[in-house]
């Protein structure tokens, strides 16, 4: 699994785990679409209609499964995402570079899905972060243009904040800090995903235990009157498994 996942790579873990959503997968038709990459190093997946039993997992479309994070080609719909930046492409003035941007300016992994209605919604994705861009009036993506940021509504003025810094760190350096997720961080995740799947395998949470804090802890602990091993391991297949049944979307948020 590579490194600095991003808490949309996280949410597509726990998914891609569940035994209903890779029946969906199966029955889908297609179960691939093309991908292009663009001149400037987007991708972009074009929706030549809805999917919508891929829209009732949170996705645009259905990807594989059996790919892990960075590898499967996963676009999640605007609405799952919840956090999203609304951008207007104006052409650029005449004699006027100042403010004018093109997405090739976004110095991260920028992936691009033009759904059933036009409308492009590209996520950015660069250090353990994302920020997705719903973006209205741009006919070619490789195009530069001048950015207008739309907030809904003052309520969300702190969150949008947020992420255009981000976007700018995006800009600056193609870096910025890592997401501190909902449950503790990467770190607590991902002992989360190794409970979660060490419990699909049928171990017993003894066995569990054993591959998340060693043969050694777990001897001397498992019968000693302090429960902690086992609340905790408990907790984590419990958490792995509430993410993978729909939970996953809360990471996304």
């Amino acid at each position: 699994m590579p490194d600095r996942l991003d808490a949309a790579d996280w949410a597509w873990e726990f998914l891609r785990r569940n035994a209903d959503y890779a029946a969906d997968w199966r029955h889908s038709v297609p179960q691939h679409l093309p991908l292009l990459t663009l001149t400037d190093g987007t991708r972009l997946l074009r929706l030549p209609r809805r999917f919508p039993h891929a829209e009732k997992w949170g996705l645009l479309a259905f990807a594989d499964p059996a790919l892990a994070a960075r590898q499967a080609a996963v676009f999640w719909h605007a609405r799952a995402l919840k956090r999203v930046v609304r951008l207007r492409a104006l052409p650029p003035r005449r004699g006027d570079e100042e403010g004018v941007q093109a997405l090739a300016d976004f110095k991260v992994e920028r992936h691009a899905v033009i759904d059933a209605d036009g409308v492009p919604l590209v996520v950015m994705k660069g250090a353990g972060a994302h920020v997705a861009v719903e973006l209205h009036d741009l006919p070619v993506l490789t195009r530069r243009f001048r950015p207008v940021f739309e907030l809904e509504n003052l309520s969300d003025l702190a969150a949008q904040t947020e992420l255009l810094k981000r976007l700018q760190r995006f800009m600056a350096s193609g870096t910025t800090p890592s997401e501190t997720s909902l449950f503790g961080g990467d770190e607590r995740l991902r002992l989360a995903l190794l409970a979660l799947d060490e419990s699909l395998n049928g171990k017993t949470y003894r066995q569990i235990a054993i591959t998340i804090f060693g043969e050694k802890m777990v001897a001397d602990d498992w019968q000693g009157p302090s429960q902690f091993l086992k609340d905790r391991t408990r907790r984590l297949v419990a958490k792995g498994t509430e993410l993978m049944r729909g939970g996953y979307r809360d990471l996304l948020g």
